[in-house]
């Protein structure tokens, strides 16, 4: 058997004991996790496998599935969750949303401060200066922050130089968060983070096992609130903390439809 194959088996033992507990929560990323990413941030959406294994799992006993990520809530309730049976936590962390549990007093909207709108405009003025810079090169406007994006830039070869540059412009502003990921330079003016919205969710459905599957850099303060029961997935390369890995979302995908069928089976 070879280095894959360990894996694979490792996280086939690792689901099959998740599928098994008394409550479980799915928590998963959007964009590059549950959703191969595109162009254009609005297109994206969720693997057809992926989709269809959620919707699975929504139908089970004790059987919880959260949205974890950047995207703002409109994006969220509108595209991953129309339906509105999922766990929602938009713009890492900083929106909240528990409608499926039904306790809407627990939902927490986004207001910012005087200051931090001033923050955001000046945030987003250096994205669009940079954007005007590197040709193909687009701004994302959320609701705590503006994103640089180069994966669509003209030259590939200076996306690290882009991304760089935009960093230490991001850095003359006191108090902006900064995060950088894959083809992108995140600005924030809020302090939350994915980990909050994961304990939030842990925390509000009581879950004996949480899985959590993601990305990106910013999927790490996720995977840093697991305990030792849970199981963390990367998705594609990176450094992670999480104890197992898969490809791409495709392979997710693939993992999680073999949760839903073993899942299905446990809570009969």
């Amino acid at each position: 058997m070879n280095a894959h194959d360990d894996t694979r088996a490792g996280l086939e033992n690792a689901l099959a004991r998740a599928a098994e507990a008394e409550t479980l929560l799915v928590a998963l990323d959007f964009d590059g996790t549950l959703a191969p990413f595109t162009d254009d941030p609005a297109d994206s959406r969720a693997l057809p496998e992926a989709r269809s294994a959620l919707e699975e799992l929504l139908e089970l006993d004790r059987t919880y599935v959260a949205v974890i990520s950047g995207r703002p809530m409109r994006f969220l309730r509108s595209v991953v969750d129309p339906a509105g049976r999922m766990l929602l936590s938009g713009s890492h962390g900083a929106e909240l949303l528990l409608d499926a549990l039904g306790d809407p007093d627990a939902d927490t909207g986004l207001q910012l401060t005087p200051a931090q709108q001033e923050l955001l405009a000046r945030a987003t003025a250096l994205v669009e200066a940079q954007v005007a810079r590197y040709p193909g090169a687009k701004l994302e406007l959320k609701p705590t922050g503006a994103a640089f994006h180069t994966r669509t830039m003209a030259d590939q070869s200076l996306c690290a130089r882009a991304e760089q540059e935009m960093i230490e412009q991001f850095e003359r502003l006191e108090e902006l968060k900064i995060t950088p990921g894959q083809h992108v330079v995140e600005s924030s003016v809020h302090s939350a983070t994915k980990g909050e919205g994961i304990t939030a969710f842990m925390q509000a459905t009581g879950a004996d096992v949480t899985l959590f599957a993601g990305d990106d850099v910013t999927d790490e303060n996720a995977m840093r609130e697991l305990g030792p029961a849970d199981l963390g997935i990367k998705v594609g390369t990176g450094e992670s903390v999480a104890a197992h890995r898969v490809a791409s979302p495709e392979e997710l995908a693939a993992a999680l439809a073999g949760l839903a069928r073993l899942r299905r089976g446990a809570v009969r």
